[in-house]
């Protein structure tokens, strides 16, 4: 384990393994309208290649959880940057065929999976236990963060002026996964942060104590929190920049930038919530507080005009959102302590998001071409955000029962 101080080089390595996996899950958005256009994808299709990456997590993290902390995490870090390069050379050369292009996104979603998991364990490693929340707050940042960084490259090539220009997003992502990589050789010469050594080298102390049964329960129960929360988070992010076309007349350029106005408060709230936690706010309250404000925007959207519609959902809905995972992420040290957050429950937790993200986007995609329009998506999305807070109401009585 490293010194209890925060290193904030491991922190900011953990983030950018992080960051790097969610641009290239995000630099599909921006994108898609004109993939769809281009190539003739079917929307369930195009939800897919969301998709695929929570399907490739879901089968995947468990198992990569129990390696990684078995092995230490430099040997996958390397090889998640060598399958993100190979994927998107493959959907360049042939992005027609939507068959290729959709496995190629799942090899990503293989290496996202991977960086999903030992970057919060690293960062959480490093952070010591008084940089918990600290730390869980710049996490929480990571999909936002990634998502800007697609949104800006986006808008800066003019996605509106052709049909190929689409794959300047994708050697990007090439360009990021060689930038980790040298980084990644660099502090393995260098040494001084936790990099996720293996097991035996990081043993636990004699007198640390053993995770209990009710401990994986409440584990189990924050990853089905996370769930609940990716089901409709995901929706809004995969399907925002095409509803903002498609609906409201926006050029695609003009929706990618408009697009990182919510991406940008979501992460200003990720980075508020580490301050509110330290304060003394139960981390499950303040989820499920975060939670029924998402659930009242989407309840309420279908009722308000244009001009609060929008500042309802670019605002309200992403300040709220923006708590959320810096909640989510938390809960691993919470539970378990800041020694045993290791790569395991990490692996639980991104289980639970991988399966939401899973639903969320396919069934978003699949409501809209059902119904012929996006009338019928806020009451579900706000039933499943309502389910989300009475679940973490739940969860933080048991957690005041365990600290009692």
């Amino acid at each position: 384990m490293a010194a209890r101080g925060i290193n904030w080089t491991g922190i900011g390595f953990g983030f950018g393994l992080m960051a790097l996996a969610a641009y290239q899950q995000l630099k599909l958005p921006p994108a898609l309208p004109v993939l769809i256009e281009a190539y003739g994808f079917e929307r369930i299709l195009g939800g897919a290649f969301m998709s695929v990456y929570a399907l490739s997590g879901l089968l995947l993290s468990l198992r990569l959880g129990g390696l990684i902390q078995r092995h230490g995490a430099v040997v996958f870090l390397y090889a998640a940057f060598g399958m993100f390069a190979l994927a998107a050379m493959a959907m360049m050369i042939w992005p027609e065929n939507g068959w290729l292009f959709l496995a190629a996104r799942a090899v990503e979603g293989v290496a996202f999976a991977i960086l999903a998991i030992a970057g919060p364990s690293i960062c959480t490693a490093n952070a010591g236990p008084g940089g918990l929340a600290i730390a869980s707050g710049i996490v929480a940042a990571w999909i936002p963060v990634g998502g800007l960084i697609a949104s800006l490259v986006a808008a800066g090539i003019g996605l509106d002026e052709g049909g190929s220009n689409w794959r300047v997003l994708w050697a990007a992502g090439i360009a990021g996964a060689a930038a980790l990589a040298f980084w990644t050789w660099r502090l393995q010469r260098q040494g001084g942060i936790d990099l996720g050594r293996p097991l035996e080298d990081t043993a636990a102390a004699p007198t640390t104590l053993p995770a209990t049964r009710k401990q994986w329960r409440d584990m189990t129960l924050a990853a089905f929190l996370f769930t609940l929360w990716s089901v409709q988070f995901f929706a809004y992010v995969t399907w925002l920049p095409a509803y903002l076309v498609e609906a409201r007349g926006i050029s695609v350029s003009s929706a990618a930038a408009l697009f990182m106005i919510p991406t940008a408060l979501v992460i200003l709230f990720n980075l508020l919530a580490a301050p509110i936690l330290r304060a003394g706010m139960p981390v499950a309250l303040l989820l499920a507080a975060a939670a029924v404000v998402q659930g009242g925007v989407w309840l309420l959207l279908p009722v308000l005009g244009p001009v609060a519609a929008g500042i309802a959902a670019f605002g309200v809905y992403a300040a709220a959102a923006g708590l959320t995972p810096t909640c989510l992420f938390a809960m691993p040290g919470t539970i378990f302590g800041i020694d045993r957050a290791t790569a395991k429950p990490f692996a639980v937790l991104m289980t639970g998001r991988n399966l939401g993200v899973l639903a969320g986007p396919v069934v978003t995609g699949w409501l809209v071409q059902q119904t012929g329009g996006w009338e019928t998506l806020p009451p579900t999305l706000g039933a499943v955000t309502v389910a989300l807070a009475a679940g973490a109401v739940f969860l933080h009585r048991r957690l005041s029962l365990s600290a009692g």
